[in-house]
């Protein structure tokens, strides 16, 4: 059965002394670029995805490539390196803090600006969502769920971007249990969302089981190539 990897990125520094956590140095970033390249990998973004009606029609190593929270930081040092190797990538913006700082976590790394999202080329960087206001959906009634969709709708209508309809859950987090899970997935079916982005660190199987929850490969910044490589062959294993 085939497979599909999704990458998950955050921020993105210069300085390989500060590559922990959430945190990857550009010099590991462009190691693993590199071998996504060597290796064959074929980068899509979820819009690719949407047209195919067979997964036949996946080409032969698909991957996802995706960036959380919109960062400068991305900007500067990953958008960048995605022109370098001719590779696509899906970044997700929490709006409320856009042109701002992640002071959602108590942090001060920068937020792009609506200037430098419009800046982004569509054919490499295909922007999608990350929640108004970046706040765990399991803590939220459905009627602050739609409250903060329609901020980000207004939002993206505001300044005329062009946002593709998946959404990355902020934290990887969304309602586990019933009823509050099939109502919180019908929410996001009348939002017209395709796909929803978990966390998991397993590799998907296609067809998908469940469009809303679908894995991503958490990347640190501790991880060495050869932990890298294992993880897109076989998801997070224990020995890591």
């Amino acid at each position: 059965m085939p497979r599909l990897p999704i990458l998950m990125y955050h921020n993105i520094c210069d300085q390989p002394s500060k590559s922990k956590g959430l945190t990857l140095s550009y010099e590991k970033l462009e190691i693993q670029f590199q071998y996504l390249v060597a290796q064959g990998y074929t980068s899509l973004h979820f819009s690719d995805i949407q047209k195919f009606k067979q997964t036949d029609e996946y080409p032969k190593n698909p991957i996802i490539i995706t960036f959380d929270d919109v960062y400068v930081s991305q900007y500067k040092f990953a958008y960048p390196l995605l022109k370098k190797y001719n590779l696509k990538a899906c970044f997700y913006a929490p709006f409320s803090f856009v042109g701002s700082t992640d002071s959602w976590n108590g942090g001060t790394e920068e937020i792009m600006t609506v200037s430098q999202l419009k800046d982004l080329d569509p054919a490499i960087i295909e922007l999608g969502l990350h929640s108004f206001e970046h706040r765990p959906y399991s803590s939220l009634s459905m009627e602050l769920i739609q409250e903060d969709f329609k901020k980000c709708h207004d939002f993206v209508s505001k300044h005329a971007l062009n946002v593709c309809n998946v959404l990355a859950y902020p934290y990887g987090n969304f309602p586990r249990e019933e009823p509050q899970k099939t109502i919180f997935f019908d929410v996001l079916k009348k939002q017209n969302i395709a796909y929803g982005l978990r966390i998991g660190n397993r590799l998907n199987k296609l067809p998908f089981k469940n469009n809303y929850e679908l894995n991503r490969l958490d990347i640190k910044g501790e991880d060495s190539l050869f932990k890298f490589r294992l993880k897109l062959k076989f998801g997070k294993l224990s020995l890591f």
